[in-house]
């Protein structure tokens, strides 16, 4: 260990004995294992979209990047309900592009 949580730090600092990468852990202390980067934004992986008829949901591949630099494919499932609900918003999106733009809407 090479810092408990106190006035400076709201979570425990971590290393393996004998040195290595170093890790934190929540200071509630309900668990030591490693805590994963938090999620910065996800963006869609520019690969086309499907949708399961059966499932009835559709897929939207996507990235999601961490605070550490990483990121990770993933898919962003949605029933239907929510594919007309991001229908619905992403074409809000266009319209206030346009507007900033000086554009008709």
């Amino acid at each position: 260990m090479i810092a408990l949580p106190g006035a400076d730090a709201a979570t425990y600092h971590l290393r393996p004995p004998g040195g290595g990468e170093e890790w934190t852990a929540p200071a509630d202390g309900t668990t030591l294992r490693p805590v994963p980067a938090q999620v910065t934004y996800v963006a869609s992986a520019r690969r086309d979209v499907s949708y399961d008829h059966r499932a009835q949901q559709g897929a939207l591949p996507v990235l999601v990047y961490f605070e550490d630099g990483g990121n990770v494919e993933s898919l962003l499932v949605l029933d239907p309900d929510q594919l007309e609900l991001l229908y619905y918003q992403v074409g809000r999106i266009i319209e206030l592009r346009d507007k900033a733009r000086g554009g008709a809407l």
